[in-house]
């Protein structure tokens, strides 16, 4: 019985460290994976801005992105939400920082700002040529 019961505490024991560096090696995959992407992501902000985002913080308060990883967003989404933010700001980090918070509400949201954009030019257009005739 007691023989039964030792074998138990070892197979039960090994089981558990089996599993715990399953985990560990999972996570730490998971950890380079994911630093891979923010570097992807910084050259590409960089590349395209100036700006290195390895000195982002939300600056801005109650944003809806605060505390999430830049990674989480399509890295084009950004790039594009930079540009267009910069028509309400000239600082470059703050342009992010309000992609982030669209982004967070809606992700492919520059995407859909530029067909709606687009729709309303075309629109406007053939109001105007409709209106020379």
């Amino acid at each position: 019985m007691k023989n039964k019961l030792t074998i138990s505490i070892l197979v039960f024991s090994f089981c558990i460290f089996v599993i715990s560096t399953l985990l560990i090696v999972c996570n730490v995959y998971a950890q380079g994976e994911d630093q891979k992407k923010y570097e992807e992501y910084r050259k590409a902000i960089k590349k395209e801005y100036g700006i290195d985002i390895i000195h982002f913080r939300g600056n801005l308060k109650g944003g809806r992105a605060d505390g999430k990883p830049i990674t989480k967003y399509d890295l084009q989404q950004l790039l594009i939400g930079i540009k267009i933010e910069q028509e309400h700001t000239s600082n470059r980090m703050i342009a992010l920082e309000i992609a982030t918070d669209h982004l967070e509400e809606i992700p492919d949201y520059y995407t859909r700002l530029e067909k709606m954009e687009n729709d309303a030019e075309a629109e406007m257009k053939a109001k105007a040529e409709q209106q020379k005739k």
